[in-house]
């Protein structure tokens, strides 16, 4: 059986708060009391695709650098 990986980890913090990182972006999508909130913030995530193209994730259609 294979195991199902999910996008956005949840991680629970010091003060009992969650968190929810984007697997793509490494951003923190959102911090939360609890982990149930953490769900909305998931399906509405888009990340940031300028930040991605500067740590070389991403490459726009019309950019000129090469991948590596």
């Amino acid at each position: 059986m294979a195991i199902k990986l999910r996008k956005f980890p949840h991680r629970l913090n010091r003060d009992g708060s969650f968190d929810s990182i984007c697997l793509k972006c490494f951003a923190t999508v959102a911090n939360t009391a609890t982990e149930v909130e953490l769900k909305a913030h998931d399906n509405t995530h888009i990340c940031d695709h300028a930040m991605l193209c500067d740590r070389r994730l991403f490459r726009a259609p019309h950019s000129q650098f090469a991948l590596s």
